[in-house]
């Protein structure tokens, strides 16, 4: 089975096939691509691309304390659609408004911002990263933050926790770019 999904933020395929013919449709893939420069790639630029399209990892973005709201993923919630398992506590956090969010955050070379590091402002912690990585398609660090839904916005200056030291980082919008052919959109431009 071929699907027309991924978790890359690319224009892509996933290939579902039985595990005693993997190998096989594994190396045809490799040499019927070999002219294309189609290429084996391993868990590492997977997690960099989905993060240079901000597509939230669970367990680092998002997990059981975190609602769809405060991650950004408001729009996948359909309270109109009938009662589900948490519809009404997610209908009041709607009225009410979430209490933190997920923001974009551009770094300097060299200082990546990893899970768990704190996120600074006028000297206090307003929140933490919860995936970072240096972009290579993009040139410098990248992460996502959850924090105090009031603490920022697009262009702001903050500073993040990295190697034990305060580094400056730049909120900026998400996704870090968008469409299938690796267009960037410069970070807090859209």
């Amino acid at each position: 089975m071929i699907a027309r999904t991924g978790y890359t933020g690319e224009d892509g395929f996933e290939v579902f096939v039985d595990s005693d013919r993997v190998g096989q449709v594994w190396d045809a893939i490799l040499e019927g691509g070999g002219n294309a420069g189609v290429l084996p790639a391993g868990l590492g630029a997977r997690d960099a691309t989905r993060l240079e399209a901000a597509l939230r990892l669970y367990g680092n973005d998002m997990d059981e304390t975190v609602n769809p709201y405060e991650a950004g993923l408001g729009w996948t919630v359909k309270l109109d659609k009938g009662e589900f398992v948490g519809s009404e506590a997610l209908a009041r956090v709607r009225e009410a408004g979430p209490r933190r969010t997920l923001i974009g955050l551009k770094s300097e070379p060299g200082s990546i911002p990893r899970h768990g590091a704190a996120v600074m402002s006028e000297g206090r912690r307003t929140g933490a990263v919860t995936s970072g990585t240096h972009s290579f398609f993009l040139g410098f660090p990248i992460a996502l933050a959850m924090v105090e839904v009031s603490s920022f916005r697009v262009g702001d200056k903050v500073a993040v926790e990295v190697r034990g030291r305060e580094a400056p980082a730049e909120v900026v919008k998400l996704p870090f770019y968008r469409g299938s052919a690796r267009s960037a959109v410069a970070p807090g431009k859209a």
